[in-house]
């Protein structure tokens, strides 16, 4: 009888290089199904593309159209999120881009502006001149004057090219005229045997008027205080800052100035109607509120100065006896006007 335990040591020694090689390579784990998908509700917005079909072809941006900015793109929200509002951005992210503004966001070259106010003119000083030698017509000398003005109106319009986006020149133009309120002063007439020089006094019995009209050349420069934000807000503030060179004509009216003497020329009347041009200077100060992307409305301030102008017309009642001696000369002359204004940009 065969032992059994021979047997056994027998089958170990044929399979043992089988047994080595099977623990040195144990079999691969098994693979694991995923798990089936599961469809997505009806009405969520979402449908599964059938297994034949392409994947869709994104759409491309609208194109900007001019004048208004490209709309944005539509918003894909995950189910159940459709009625959440969307998270608002930055104001930055919103600004409207240099290339999609509307034509009257963009600098333009030409202005025009416009405006109305009061016209504020000091009291002018008259230059004394003494009579002449006594003759067949008496020549009336005054050795001193004031010529007082009540505030009056102005109005102005003017022009501007820019060369750069705070640089511009301006030709501008406008009229003023103040009422006199007053106007007096001393006389002197050479008479008797020597002639020799009888004091008096003028006054005047009426108002008069003192007109304007200047020209200027100016060179205005723009300092931004406020700034514009197209497509979000159309309101800005600015100080326009303008200075110049130019001409004024001056009218000078006035009738019935009265003569009280104890010379010949005593109630005697006389009145100026003359017209005298000056160069000008002058310096402007326009506070502009930008109401939209091309009118402005605004504050001015002006000062002129027109140096010392000189008066010829005078006449006396009876011209035939009595007569100036010169022209009327008055001191330095100054004026200021606050206006209203409009400014169109074209």
């Amino acid at each position: 009888m065969t032992n059994p335990w021979f047997i056994l040591l027998a089958f170990i020694a044929v399979n043992a290089p089988a047994m080595v090689a099977l623990a040195q390579d144990p079999a691969p784990a098994p693979i694991v199904p995923p798990p089936p998908l599961t469809p997505l509700p009806a009405g969520s917005g979402v449908e599964p593309l059938p297994p034949d079909a392409e994947p869709p072809v994104p759409e491309a941006p609208p194109k900007p159209t001019k004048g208004k900015p490209a709309p944005p793109p539509p918003v894909i929200r995950p189910p159940g999120e459709e009625g959440k509002a969307s998270t608002p951005l930055p104001p930055k992210a919103i600004e409207v881009p240099p290339a999609v503004q509307r034509e009257g966001d963009r600098p333009s070259r030409v202005y025009l502006q416009t405006g109305a106010g009061v016209s504020i003119i000091p009291d002018l000083t008259l230059k004394g001149f003494p009579p002449t030698d006594f003759g067949a017509i008496s020549e009336i000398g005054f050795s001193s004057g004031s010529l007082a003005t009540d505030v009056g109106v102005a109005w102005s319009l003017l022009v501007g090219f820019r060369l750069s986006e705070r640089v511009a020149i301006e030709v501008e133009s406008g009229y003023t005229t103040n009422n006199i309120s007053g106007f007096s002063g001393s006389t002197a007439e050479l008479a008797g045997s020597p002639p020799t020089q009888v004091p008096g006094t003028f006054l005047s019995t009426q108002d008069g008027t003192l007109s304007m009209i200047p020209i200027f050349c100016n060179v205005s420069w723009e300092l931004p205080l406020l700034e514009r934000r197209p497509g979000r807000d159309e309101s800005g503030l600015s100080l326009r800052l303008a200075g110049g060179f130019g001409a004024t004509q001056l009218d000078l009216t006035m009738q019935r100035l009265l003569v009280v003497s104890t010379a010949p020329v005593d109630g005697q009347t006389f009145g100026i109607d003359g017209t005298s041009w000056q160069i000008a200077g002058q310096f402007r100060a326009d506070l502009l509120w930008n109401l939209s992307s091309n009118v402005d409305l605004g504050v001015s301030w002006r000062l002129m100065y027109m140096g010392a102008p000189t008066f010829d017309g005078i006449t006396f009642a009876d011209s035939a006896d009595f007569e100036s001696a010169g022209d009327f000369a008055f001191s330095d002359t100054w004026a200021q006007s606050i206006q209203g204004s409009l400014n169109f940009r074209f």
